[in-house]
């Protein structure tokens, strides 16, 4: 089922297609597709991708496309965000291409943002500043702290992949906007059921485009509920997420070849990453010892196709000694002493 919106003024594709995968969100869509209505500028097409929900969502998305000569609403049988998502891809007309969950906020100014960015710096990719709000038990929300970044931009002419990757933080797709005909063979990996779906359509974004510019300004609210993918701590998603992680390992290490060479200090941070979020998941979800033996074995085994050399931990702790810490500790085989550590994000 397609319910296509009107084209544009003249017939002509719009300047960007936003992307919003739908599954059982009757209590949230609603404000979400508002938030994107009332951006300050309307030269854009709304793709909703009902992924087979139970709830009445598709009735709310097919109102909802009634009312707006934008919006799209694509219904397919439920198969997972990854294919939600390489739907919307594959239906997008527009000349850039973000993406927007469900329960989320895209603040007023957001897509004038990333357009004007685009356009005036003349890049593939333009990644902007977001907050995170996690859901108490009682049902508030706290934030949950990042640093802000510094602006700077990645070329081929000057490089600074690693940096670029430091200053924009986890690389999320919903606080970025990509020129779809760069990333058209781009698309995200199936076997990411548990979540790093976007880190590992990220890094393999990073292997095909030629430029990028972060810009620190907040243009996207990102909430965690209890029932999201991200805070799944079934041993089955937990399970997941780490066949994932290889895939992420591997997809970094040629993305980082690409642009560094396979530098050893930036193949290092980037460790980092790995090994701070595999001892995340295991201590959150409390996993048993037969899980966390074999998460490991596979993580290193990934790893060691792309040892690092040498690596700097006083240049790690300069960044975030926390990620020192948590490398450390894994190269010295003590990774269990991680759930020690005080979590300051709280829960």
């Amino acid at each position: 089922m397609d319910q296509k919106a009107g084209e544009t003024a003249m017939g002509q594709a719009p300047s960007i297609s936003i992307i919003m995968p739908i599954y059982n969100a009757q209590d949230t869509v609603d404000a979400a597709v508002a938030a994107i209505c009332e951006q300050s500028i309307s030269d854009f097409e709304l793709l909703l991708i009902d992924d087979g929900s139970t709830d009445a969502s598709a009735a709310h998305c097919a109102s909802l496309v009634q009312q707006d000569s934008r919006l799209r609403l694509i219904c397919q049988e439920n198969a997972g965000i990854c294919a939600a998502r390489n739907r919307g891809i594959q239906e997008a007309r527009g000349e850039y291409l973000t993406f927007c969950d469900d329960d989320d906020t895209l603040l007023p100014d957001a897509l004038r943002i990333m357009l004007v960015a685009a356009r005036r710096e003349r890049v593939d990719l333009v990644r902007t500043g977001y907050r995170i709000l996690r859901q108490r038990q009682d049902g508030s929300y706290q934030e949950l702290p990042h640093p802000e970044g510094k602006r700077c931009t990645l070329s081929a002419a000057r490089k600074g992949y690693a940096r670029f990757l430091r200053q924009s933080g986890p690389q999320f797709v919903w606080n970025a906007l990509y020129r779809r005909e760069a990333v058209s063979q781009v698309r995200f990996d199936p076997r990411c059921r548990y979540g790093l779906e976007d880190f590992l359509y990220n890094a393999e974004v990073y292997k095909v485009i030629r430029s990028a510019v972060y810009l620190p300004e907040v243009t996207y609210l990102h909430y965690e509920h209890d029932d999201s993918t991200s805070l799944q701590l079934e041993q089955a998603a937990v399970e997941g997420r780490v066949e994932a992680l290889t895939l992420w390992v591997q997809a970094e290490w040629e993305a980082l070849f690409r642009w560094e060479k396979g530098s050893s200090a930036a193949w290092a941070e980037r460790q980092t990453q790995f090994v701070t979020f595999l001892m995340h998941q295991l201590r959150d979800s409390k996993a048993p010892a037969s899980l966390r033996s074999s998460a490991w074995e596979a993580l290193r085994r990934a790893m060691a196709e792309h040892p690092a050399g040498r690596l700097d931990f006083l240049r790690l702790a300069r960044q975030n000694k926390k990620e020192m810490i948590a490398l450390l500790l894994y190269q010295m085989h003590w990774q269990g002493l991680y759930r020690f550590l005080p979590d300051k994000e709280g829960k």
